[in-house]
């Protein structure tokens, strides 16, 4: 059953819930099919900044252009609304 969100998600912008409480918004590039580690391409955070949803680097002394996720470090993958994908990748395409 997860690999099927998986699969389907593959190569699109996904929200990553972290076991931590962190919200990460990614292109899923990959999954290790065996234990479930995510590959993410360009990851942001996502945050509340006073009413509005914002996303902020992933890190701030870094690029982190890919980053791997293991299994017992998220919660959930989904794919991300339409909207919050569509202003994720103009803001990756601009950076």
């Amino acid at each position: 059953m997860y690999e099927d969100i998986l699969k389907e998600n593959l190569g699109k912008v996904v929200s990553v819930k972290t076991t931590a409480g962190i919200e990460l918004i990614a292109t899923l590039l990959g999954y290790d099919e065996k234990n479930h580690t995510l590959t993410l391409n360009k990851p942001r955070l996502v945050v509340v900044a006073e009413e509005n949803i914002a996303v902020v680097p992933y890190t701030f002394t870094s690029k982190s252009e890919m980053i791997f996720v293991l299994r017992e470090q998220y919660i959930s993958v989904d794919s991300a609304l339409e909207n919050s994908s569509n202003d994720y990748l103009k803001l990756v395409e601009e950076q």
